[in-house]
């Protein structure tokens, strides 16, 4: 049995963590950033979550026409899963700054 989701998946990761860190940098980093370029220019709140769902769409939408490559479907999946990370990333991170403001608090009064 072929294992051709499995392969994308492989190919996607092998993207995020390799050559594309290292010719882009840090993926959740440069998604904030083209958040803030969106937002400036949209004149609306783009969040980098947004950015990597958008992503996701634009290659969906490249789906529809034309010749479809392998490309498409591996930066799919690696789309999908920046979008996750910082879905799930950034809500742990605020809840540590809060935990930390907090004992910073209790510090304080002690």
């Amino acid at each position: 049995m072929e294992k051709i989701a499995k392969n994308f998946l492989v190919k996607a990761e092998s993207l995020v963590a390799g050559q594309r860190h290292t010719d882009y940098g840090d993926k959740v980093d440069n998604h904030k950033n083209i958040a803030k370029l969106w937002s400036a220019y949209k004149d609306m709140k783009i969040s980098a979550h947004d950015v990597a769902i958008m992503m996701c769409l634009l290659k969906i939408a490249r789906t529809k026409l034309g010749d479809v490559s392998v490309d498409t479907y591996v930066d799919m999946a690696a789309y999908g899963a920046i979008a996750g990370e910082i879905k799930f990333k950034e809500p742990r991170e605020e809840y540590v700054k809060s935990l930390n403001k907090v004992m910073d608090e209790l510090e304080e009064k002690i």
